[in-house]
């Protein structure tokens, strides 16, 4: 009788293993199965800054609005007439203005007409600020800046509230080295990208040039990618530094699964990653994974650059299941990753072509 029972516990152990093999197989099957379909995935190419990342054909890709030397610069698409009236409108609302002093705000008003790139600057209310320097009031002025250009049927529109005067030069040299870029193009030549439009070279880290990046897929509206790049800044503590030292996670340690965590170069630009399963308050499951470079201040080349993904995102305050299972979170992301690149100089290129 004890014979027969352990034959029946073996038979039974054999047959327990026998099913997780078979259940393992099956899932690195389908693992696989859904990596070759991710890995397939038709995409397009992306400039941001001085760098390209290729995204899902079909994903809707949003710029934010770029910044350069103190500027931020806004693209708008319109039509040429809607352009004219929208400068005529600017000026007659800045010439009704007054300065803190009760002077008339409008004080400079200069033409651009560079080879493609058409419009105005315009320099407005100035201020005084007094500051006290080795023990004396110092007096300083300071106006806005601003300039309303368009090229090759593209609007573009910069702006900023803190210059000294003298810097409208620097602006007037920014616009000229201005390009327009149709959609789906990649620019030729060194320079800094944003929402269809390039800057050329020379342009230095100190200028802080930075643009940006979202977007998603309509299949998985809970999905979120960004990139971002800023030159010229400090990037303080390392992501992993970060981690390591994050209250939240190590009172909540329960509720994070690391996925993956460590360091991690991306086509030769160093950086380090963290990628994580959280079991959201509501009970919901969700992806965080962030990449971050380990930048150098003075080199336009090392940026500050930061990709993530998300999903589970919902309404504000109310996350939602992931509709990507931790392989399929997996696959998309390294497929999205491993194409970020330092654009090539060579020549122009439809986004959608190889590299």
């Amino acid at each position: 009788m004890r014979t027969l029972h352990v034959k029946i516990a073996c038979v039974t152990m054999l047959g327990l293993c026998a099913a997780v093999a078979s259940l393992w197989v099956n899932h690195r099957v389908k693992v696989q199965k859904m990596d070759e379909r991710i890995g397939s995935m038709p995409t397009k190419s992306v400039c941001v800054g001085r760098f390209i990342v290729d995204v899902p054909e079909h994903a809707v890709v949003t710029y934010r609005p770029a910044s350069l030397a103190g500027w931020d610069i806004s693209t708008i698409q319109e039509t040429d007439a809607d352009f004219g009236l929208r400068v005529q409108q600017k000026a007659d609302l800045l010439a009704t203005h007054r300065n803190e002093r009760g002077g008339v705000a409008l004080e400079v008003v200069q033409e651009v007409k560079n080879d493609d790139v058409k419009g105005k600057i315009f320099l407005f209310d100035r201020r005084w600020i007094a500051l006290m320097r080795a023990g004396k009031e110092v007096v300083s002025e300071i106006v806005a800046i601003d300039a309303l250009v368009r090229s090759n049927g593209i609007s573009y529109e910069f702006k900023a509230n803190f210059r000294r005067p003298t810097q409208i030069d620097q602006l007037k040299k920014i616009l000229h080295q201005l390009h327009a870029v149709p959609d789906a193009h990649i620019p030729e030549g060194t320079g800094f990208c944003f929402d269809r439009g390039f800057i050329r070279d020379p342009l230095t880290a100190e200028e802080n040039e930075h643009a940006s990046i979202f977007f998603g897929i309509r299949e998985h509206p809970d999905l979120a990618i960004s990139l971002s790049t800023s030159a010229g800044i400090d990037g303080g503590r390392t992501l992993l530094q970060r981690d390591a030292d994050s209250e939240v996670q190590k009172e909540h340690s329960s509720q994070f699964h690391r996925l993956r965590v460590g360091v991690r170069s991306l086509n030769g630009i160093p950086g380090e990653e963290v990628l994580q399963r959280v079991d959201e308050l509501n009970g919901v499951k969700v992806h965080g994974f962030m990449w971050q470079s380990r930048g150098d201040k003075i080199d336009v080349y090392l940026p500050s650059l930061s990709l993530e993904l998300d999903t589970g995102m919902g309404k504000p305050g109310k996350p939602i299941n992931s509709s990507l299972s931790d392989a399929e979170a997996l696959a998309l992301w390294d497929k999205i990753s491993s194409s970020l690149r330092r654009r090539p100089e060579g020549a122009a290129t439809p986004s959608g072509a190889s590299l």
